[in-house]
């Protein structure tokens, strides 16, 4: 995993730990409704965070929509950013398949 992966991987981690607690109080102290509440609440944030991480990748890809659709304006990419942006394009496509179930 690179670094934007472990970062986001990171807030998952998280966000499962809120979600844990709200179980766990849940199960044992079902009165403490506030408490379960907010864990479920920080969790969602949290799953929220790592989405957000995830599209600050195609950030990386912003440049290209207007740079290479005119026949003026050349630019040259070298293999390892022509990687990188299949990636994260194909990072995306699993995402968005997974998230709406469809393969």
């Amino acid at each position: 995993m690179n670094a934007p992966e472990d970062y986001i991987k990171d807030w998952i981690d998280k966000a499962d730990h809120d979600l844990g607690s709200a179980k766990l109080i849940f199960l044992h102290l079902p009165g403490y409704s506030d408490t379960i509440a907010f864990h479920c609440q920080q969790a969602v944030e949290k799953y929220i965070k790592a989405i957000v991480d995830q599209y600050d990748k195609a950030i990386l890809l912003n440049g290209f929509s207007v740079q290479i659709r005119y026949p003026d304006q050349i630019i040259y990419l070298t293999k390892e950013e022509l990687e990188t942006s299949i990636a994260i394009a194909q990072d995306f496509r699993n995402f968005a398949t997974k998230m709406l179930s469809i393969e």
